[in-house]
This record gives structure tokens, sequence and C-alpha cells, in this order.
């Protein structure tokens, strides 16, 4: 590591990737902390995976620093939950001392520090924990005259340790009987590098299991228990809702952002972890991650600090663990207070806008990102952005999208779309897929607006007269719209009584109304009717 040798760093990062990817499952059934949400495998696997792809992509005469600041810098950009923002600000504090050029210990060190100081709230037995003791091991290896390869080793062993005493040093891991899973997982981030260093190639590098790395001599291999998770919302802690964005912003002042947002967010939620910084040149980039109920709140926050710069994958989902599904849902909105109701309903759902800051155009890339964060094999997309094409087009449609089998993306180029979409989907028959229940609500669906309130009631007798009788009409209403409801109601007591009114707020400012009717046929319209209740309520 002294050389920070590029062969090096490549079998690295795609052992560590390829190990997070076996063994993701396993470390996903031992997720009980911060959240039981049953992903912190899956989070650190994806985290990990956009690191190595940077550095697959990277040319070939690139240094080994030059391949570790790339694998961190992708890393922050990709990172998901928790878990995966505390390993990317681990692998940058690598890639910061590497550029120094100090000493295997020294980078160690400044990884556990850097890990330790995104977290607003650290907590014992975990992670941090991990690569703390990671740390000193390795210090005291080198201290001793011991190489590069001597304070990986010492390092993995501490790891180890820490890793299977973590249940004995946190309640919530005490009371579950398990170990913490983002400690096992930097376990075989750390044992991928020893590995590493005594192969010459990927093709010659032992695979690295939690059974090689997490056993102590003489002790059981590593068993997951079955999901000790909670399908129940979260009893601890401040959030239900899982917020994460990207903030781009000058680096003058770069030293106080961080701190400055994670004591934001913390005032509004918690397991809150703000990572990144300077990149060396004349913009910062932070990635931020928050538990939360007060979304809005949240959301101000992040707007707040964005200033001149921007944001990119406002991303929200629901913290509770899911069942095993086969299909996932990804929502675009640009309507805050729809971000929360459709999160409640299964959606991840990327903020496009209507908070007051400046958000980049939704990507491809952010897409499939969103995509893997449901969890499920196969995902359904739901919005407008560029990469979106016509029904059944999209990022990752027809053709495998990274980890998944399948990325569907259906034409609903508006909130009202999506929304009518959504509740579909939570009222199909077992035997409609997802794809199909969606395109059939749509299909039904005429829409109007944007319209101002003042004008909301003209375009919804318009929207009668020219569709006919409609047995459910949504409307999506701005902060100022609000009273338009009572009107829109007594239109439809006029015009179409048995029809029922679905008024959401939209949790933007001003006076914007968008309406959307559907004539269901009547052995479906109690379906419908209930999947809006679905979505209002949440699951």
């Amino acid at each position: 590591m002294t050389e920070i040798d590029a062969g090096l760093v490549r079998r690295w990062v795609r052992g560590a990737t390829d190990a997070l990817r076996r063994e993701r499952a396993a470390l996903d059934r031992v997720n009980v902390f911060p959240v039981a949400d049953a992903d912190t495998g899956t989070n650190m696997y994806l985290t990990l995976r956009e690191g190595e792809r940077a550095v697959r992509g990277a040319p070939d005469d690139a240094t080994g620093v030059d391949l570790l600041t790339a694998a961190a810098r992708a890393a922050l950009l990709g990172a998901r939950g928790n878990s995966g923002v505390i390993l990317s600000e681990w692998l940058r504090g690598t890639a910061i001392e590497a550029r120094r050029g100090t000493t295997p210990a020294t980078i160690l060190e400044e990884a556990a520090r850097s890990a330790r100081a995104a977290v607003a709230s650290p907590a014992d037995g975990t992670i941090l924990t991990t690569a703390d003791a990671a740390a000193t091991a390795g210090r005291a290896a080198e201290d001793a005259g011991g190489g590069p390869g001597a304070v990986a080793r010492a390092a993995v062993g501490a790891a180890r340790e820490a890793a299977r005493t973590s249940m004995t040093e946190h309640p919530v891991l005490a009371a579950a009987g398990v170990l913490d899973a983002g400690a096992c997982g930097l376990v075989l981030v750390l044992g991928a590098l020893v590995a590493a260093a005594v192969s010459d190639s990927p093709g010659t590098m032992e695979p690295v299991s939690l059974d090689l790395i997490v056993q102590q001599r003489g002790a059981a291999p590593f068993v997951a228990p079955e999901p000790a998770v909670s399908h129940a919302p979260a009893p601890t802690g401040l959030g239900g809702l899982e917020l994460m964005f990207v903030l781009t912003r000058g680096a003058a002042g770069a030293a106080h952002v961080a701190p400055r947002l994670r004591t934001r967010l913390e005032e509004v939620g918690d397991s809150v972890v703000v990572v990144g910084g300077d990149t060396g040149s004349d913009t910062a980039v932070w990635q931020a991650h928050v538990h939360t109920d007060r979304l809005p709140e949240a959301l101000a926050v992040a707007a707040g600090i964005t200033g001149t710069g921007s944001l990119a994958q406002v991303h929200v989902r629901h913290l509770e663990a899911a069942e095993p599904h086969e299909w996932g849902v990804v929502a675009l909105t640009e309507a805050p207070a729809l971000a929360a109701d459709l999160a409640h309903a299964g959606a991840v759902v990327l903020l496009t806008g209507g908070f007051g800051a400046t958000v980049d155009a939704v990507t491809p890339d952010d897409v499939q990102r969103a995509a893997a964060s449901t969890g499920a094999r196969r995902a359904l997309v739901l919005g407008d952005h560029p990469g979106t094409g016509p029904d059944g087009g999209g990022p990752g449609s027809g053709r495998n999208g990274g980890d998944l089998d399948e990325i569907v993306a259906l034409d609903a180029p508006t909130d009202v779309h999506v929304v009518v979409a959504v509740a579909a989907l939570g009222t199909a028959p077992g035997t409609t897929t997802p794809q199909d229940a969606a395109r059939s609500a749509l299909a039904g669906l005429r829409v109007s607006g944007p319209v101002a309130a003042s004008d909301a009631v003209t375009a919804l007798a318009g929207l009668v007269g020219s569709a006919g009788p409609p047995d459910v009409v949504t409307a999506l209403l701005d902060d100022d719209a609000a009273p338009v409801a009572g009107e829109l109601a007594e239109e439809l007591a006029r015009t179409a009584p048995a029809a029922e009114l679905v008024a959401l707020p939209t949790g933007r400012p001003g006076r914007t109304v968008h309406l959307g009717v559907e004539a269901v046929p009547r052995a479906g319209a109690g379906t419908q009717q209930a999947g809006r209740q679905v979505l209002r309520e949440g699951v």
C-alpha cells in the first residue's frame, strides 16, 4: 500500500465488490441497526459497485492514487443507505491520505476518522468501531516494523474481532442476537485487501466470504439467522422516511458545510450522515442521508444550504422492511408532499424539484440507482425525464439494468399520471403484472393542467364534458390552491354525483391545480378508489 500499486487497487476493489455481492443477502438478514430494513448488504454492495465501475473504466495507465480517488468519488455519488454513505467516506479517507503519500497505517487512520466524523451520532458496535479497531491494529503493526502486508493482516484481524464482538457492544444487536451488518461488510472489504495483496491478478484472487473472514480460529462458520427484521414501522428513532441527496456548490467555505448540514438535519431526523467535501477543484460535493418523519423541513434544510449550487439524486423511500418482491417502483415527481405519499405507498421516489432548490435533471444512471434501491429483481419507472422514452422505453428497459433483470419505463408525463399509476398498483389482482395494471389505469386517464386555481372548476367541467362522467377525479393542489377542493367537490356533486374526488397537496408554493379524470369499469371502480386510499394513507 505504501506505493499504492495500481494493480493492487484494481484487484482490491473488484474483490471487495464481488465479496459484498456474494454476501449481500446474509448481511441484509442481520441488519437491525439503525433501522431493521434489511438492506445493509445491498447498500454496501451498490455503493462499492459504483466505485468498481469507475476503476474498471479508468485508463490503463492510471496510478493507484488515481484509481482510489476515482473509486471514492464514484462511491460517494452513488452511495445508498446509511451504511453505503459511511463506506463511501471511509474510502474517501483512504484516497485523501493516499494522495498525501503517507503510510498504510496513516491511511487506515484517516479512513476511520473520516467515517466517524461523517456520522452525527456515532454508536458503538458498528462499522465505525470496526474501522477504528482496524486502524489501531494497523498502527501497532507498522510501529513494530511491519510492512504493508503486515499492516493489512493486522487490520483485518482486529476488524474481524470487532465485528464478532459487536453484539455485546450494542443493545439492539444483543437483543436480536446478531452481529452488526455494516461491521461485517467492512471486514469483507478489508479481507479483500489482504487477498488482493497476495495475488497477481483478479483471476487468481481467493474469494472472500463471511465464513472465511468473520470466523475466528476454532469458531463455527458465520451463518446469518432468519430475518431479524420487523415488518412494522421502526419503533425507534424519529424517521420513517429516508432522504438522501447529493449537494454540489462552490468550494469556498467547504469545510463548514458538512458540520452545518449535520447539525441542521439532526434537528429534523436521525441516522444523519454527511460525507464528501472539497474535490480539489472550484466545486465541492457532498452526499447527505437522514431518516425523518418531517420531510418538508428536511427538504427546507437541503434547499437552505444549497445557495448558488444544486442538488441531485434527491431520493426518498419508506424505511419499513419489505417482503421479498418481484417488482419495485421508481416514481419521479416535482411535488414534495407527494414524495412522502408515494414512498409510503411503496415507491422509491426521485424528487425533481418544487422545494426551493435547483435540482439537476435526472439521468438514466440516477434511475438505475433508484431501481436497484427497490430491492426487487424488476422495476417499473413512472414519471417524465429525458432518459425515459415512450411507453416501455427508458433506462434499462427491455435489458439488464445493472443487477436487475428488467427496468420498464411507462409514459407518465405528469404527477397526476404517477399518482394514478401507483394507486392502481396498490390494488392490482395478483394475476396482473404491475406494468399491465399501470398501463390499464393510464389508458383511461384524461388530464388537464396546470391550471390556475381560479380556472380549476371550469377545467374540471371541460374534462367531464369531453370524457363523460368519471368514477374518480384526482386533483393535485399547490399550497395556496387548497380551498379549491371544496369548489371542485361542489362541481362534481352537480355534474357527476357518483364520482369520488381525491384531492392531494403537492407541497409546492403557488395556486396551480392539476386534474385527472378516470372512467373506471364498474367492476374495478371500487378497487381503483381503494387504491387512492392506499396512496393517501400509505401501506
